[in-house]
This record gives C-alpha cells, structure tokens and sequence, in this order.
C-alpha cells in the first residue's frame, strides 16, 4: 500500500494549487492584479496553496486518522494565509483598513494639489501687485 501524502512540502503541487488560488482571488479582488500587489499576492498565494493541500488531506482522512504535526502544521498555514488575507484586503476588516488608507492617499494628494493650486494664485496675485506697484512708482507726477 502507498501511504497518502498531502502534498504540501511538493513545491510543484504548491504551484498547481497557487495558480488554481490566484484565478479565483483576481475573481474576487481585482485590484491585486496590480503590479505593486505582486509580492504580497506571492506570498499569499503560496500559503494559501499550502493551507488548501493541508486541509484538502485532514478532511480526506479525517482529523483523528492524521498525526498531530499535520494538524499544527495545518493550523500554523490557516493563520498565516488568514493573516496575508487580511494585509491583502481580503477580509471585511483588512479590505476597510485598505480602503482608508488608499482613501487617505487620495485625499492626500488631492490635497497636495490643492495646496499647489492655491500657491500658485497667491504667487500671482503678489506678481501683480508688485508689478502695478513698479509701474505707479515709475509714472511721472
């Protein structure tokens, strides 16, 4: 007999299973297909694809049939893809936190602009002053 194995110390079914992952995380969050989402989707991907295999196997086998490493090896994956989740907007806490903190950006820049627009109209209410000032001084009496 050929003992089951879960697979997720195979980096090539860590891949199948990422890739399997990343089609459905682009379904439902489009914004990670952003190039500066790439390493944090990365790391994702591969602890998800780590969890699912682990999980995938327990329920195969049934939780009292699988030893005690597979399943804190199980629970250890869970908590870091629920972690990368989160970090990534994935959750309704983490997704909030990501878009208060894009938002603030915005607002930020918007702000910055606004601060640019506004220095610019007082440079050139003082040009005009200073230039209707220079031509009343030079004026003849």
């Amino acid at each position: 007999m050929v003992a089951v194995r879960h697979g997720a110390n195979s980096p090539r079914a860590i891949a199948v299973r990422a890739a399997e992952v990343h089609e459905e995380l682009l379904e439902v969050a489009p914004w990670l297909d952003r190039t500066e989402f790439l390493p944090a989707v990365h790391r994702y991907l591969q602890a998800a694809a780590y969890e699912q295999l682990l999980i995938d196997y327990v329920n195969e086998r049934g939780v009292g049939n699988v030893a005690p490493r597979v399943l804190e090896q199980k629970n250890a994956a869970t908590n870091t893809a629920s972690k990368l989740a989160k970090d990534l907007g994935l959750d309704p806490i983490g997704h909030a936190r990501l878009r208060a903190v894009a938002g603030a950006a915005e607002v930020t820049a918007l702000t910055l602009a606004d601060l640019e627009l506004e220095g610019r109209r007082i440079r050139e209410r003082r040009e005009l002053t200073t230039n209707a000032s220079s031509a009343s001084e030079g004026a003849p009496s």
